[in-house]
């Protein structure tokens, strides 16, 4: 799962309808960071800021959706929830650039699979979510990417945000073995 975040500019004449091309803000940190959920249980992911603090890679080593022979109702259903706590600046706001899930499916025919990936702003009233069915008789990599996607905006008059991401993948219930993997 890939996630990048890029700053976008909102002063207060903008929000009254005078747009500004003023510079990016001098301050960007992530002071936290934090995943949770059945398909990133702890200790198999691996979150890495680029420089800038702008970009953000998520790599996950045990994010597994099995269904078939010798499985369980849980082993149907795994999500994982991303949440980055952001300080800036006064006067600017954030949003999703673009994000990216990618993994591997092997679904048997007649049975389905789904993965979807909600992004949204503690506090915030809007929710982004991107979807992809992985329904049967193949199998190889599939990615469910949002790119650009400029559609939530953290809340305006701070200087903090909270940015969620829950990504959630599942398979119907089969008699044959069936596998979503996301890295």
């Amino acid at each position: 799962m890939h996630l990048t975040i890029a700053s976008v500019i909102l002063f207060a004449q903008l929000a009254l309808g005078a747009p500004s091309a003023a510079a990016a803000p001098r301050n960007l940190r992530v002071v936290g960071a934090s995943v949770l959920g059945s398909g990133c249980p702890y200790g198999t992911a691996d979150v890495k800021a680029d420089p800038s603090n702008t970009a953000f890679d998520i790599r996950l080593s045990d994010y597994v959706v099995r269904a078939g022979p010798n499985t369980m109702a849980a082993d149907w259903r795994k999500n994982c929830k991303l949440t980055l706590n952001l300080e800036y600046d006064e006067g600017f706001q954030f949003a999703t650039f673009a994000t990216d899930m990618s993994g591997y499916a092997s679904i048997p025919s007649g049975t389905q699979g789904h993965c979807s990936n909600t992004v949204d702003f503690t506090g915030g009233s809007r929710q982004a979510c991107y979807d992809i069915d992985l329904n049967g008789g193949g199998a190889g990599a599939f990615s469910l990417s949002a790119k650009p996607d400029v559609v939530l905006w953290s809340p305006c008059g701070g200087s903090t945000a909270i940015l969620n991401m829950n990504t959630q993948c599942w398979i119907s219930d089969t008699d044959k073995p069936a596998l979503i993997a996301v890295s």
